[in-house]
């Protein structure tokens, strides 16, 4: 047995929470010696709770959970382990382990950032979430979210986009059957390929109402800062940003219509004195960074190749929805040929069809 394998095991015990499990570990000297010693040793620690867990060891098979975490992949990292975010270790009600699925395990040397917000987000709330994504992946952030719906989801997949890394951190065992949601399934293999699914429960854990805020908490944890981008008053996504706040951390928050619930409680963020955000410098700026010109030279430079008529309509597009009537009398094209250029632009990705004939640079 080696050392994460007895995390693992200790973490499988009913009631066997981050607290138990660093007590038994400092107790003991580690979790495999925690792991080992015998029922009556746990029950003369006169705790009735790690009686009853004791006696629970029995119905755990090492190799058939050994063979568990093979089969998804799943590698363990407690937080003796070297690799055990930093960050993350110094909130004061850090997970005892992490439970890590995919190729990425650079957290305590690359920036990370989280953008949360609705999972019924509106389609500014798409547009914002997609350009801050992509700008930061540019700029050399990993983008941490929750995998769920709306600006989760638009977040993680907009930085895969930009060819950027992402981290999913579940409230759910991060096996595909436990997975949540199901019908992000997709998503979550792509962000394996090069990133990784992040979770503090071990496989066949589903997510419950009692999961998602200690997912948050790991989120707050991993990041410098976490944007939120939209939020009614009751969103889990003021939990991340407020726990972000009691770990010393920065917290952005993106204005939007004052008509709009979506965006209710992103307003009550920046009463409360979260940083207002109208472009990515006002993100980088406050965490002592920018796009550094080689960067934006490189950026500028992977755009395809445009003839003059596509470079005309593309430059006349902006992140604000332009209709295309507009469009075309601002390039005095025929009609045909600005259709036939924005297609173009939709498939390279560079325009966006965001409804009612408005049009929207795509990158």
């Amino acid at each position: 047995m080696n050392e994460s394998l007895a995390f693992h095991l200790l973490n499988s015990l009913p009631g066997c929470g981050a607290k138990t499990i660093r007590f038994l570990v400092g107790h003991f000297g580690s979790a495999e010696a925690a792991w080992e010693v015998p029922d009556e040793v746990w029950r003369a620690l006169g705790q009735p709770r790690l009686a009853t867990m004791a006696a629970a060891r029995t119905g755990i098979n090492t190799e058939e959970e050994t063979t568990r975490l093979e089969a998804s992949q799943i590698t363990v990292i407690p937080f003796t382990d070297p690799n055990f975010p930093t960050l993350l270790a110094e909130i004061p009600d850090a997970p005892a382990l992490l439970y890590a699925r995919g190729k990425y395990r650079t957290w305590n040397t690359d920036p990370l950032i989280a953008i949360v917000g609705s999972r019924k987000s509106t389609q500014y709330g798409r547009q914002v979430t997609e350009e801050l994504a992509r700008a930061l992946a540019h700029a050399g952030y990993t983008i941490v979210s929750g995998l769920a719906f709306g600006i989760d989801g638009i977040a993680h997949a907009a930085t895969l986009e930009a060819e950027g890394q992402t981290l999913a951190v579940l409230g759910s065992g991060i096996d595909d059957a436990s997975l949540s949601p199901q019908s992000h399934l997709r998503l979550a293999h792509d962000i394996i390929e090069t990133g990784a699914l992040l979770s503090e429960f071990g496989p066949g854990t589903t997510a419950s109402i009692g999961t998602f805020p200690a997912r948050n908490r790991i989120m707050a944890g991993l990041c410098c800062g976490t944007i939120v981008v939209e939020a009614a008053e009751d969103s889990g996504s003021l939990i991340t940003a407020r726990l972000a706040l009691d770990y010393n951390r920065e917290v952005f928050a993106v204005p939007g219509s004052i008509f709009s619930p979506a965006s209710s409680g992103t307003h009550l963020l920046l009463k409360q004195g979260a940083k207002l955000v109208t472009g990515i410098q006002d993100i980088l700026s406050e965490l002592e960074g920018s796009i550094a010109p080689a960067q934006e030279d490189s950026h500028k430079a992977s755009l395809p190749a445009l003839d003059p008529d596509e470079q005309s309509v593309y430059d006349r597009l902006s992140h604000e929805g332009l209709h295309i009537d507009n469009l075309i009398a601002a390039v005095r094209l025929e009609t045909m040929r600005v259709n036939m250029i924005l297609t173009k632009l939709e498939l390279r990705g560079l325009a966006k069809n965001i409804g009612n004939m408005h049009y929207t640079r795509g990158r």
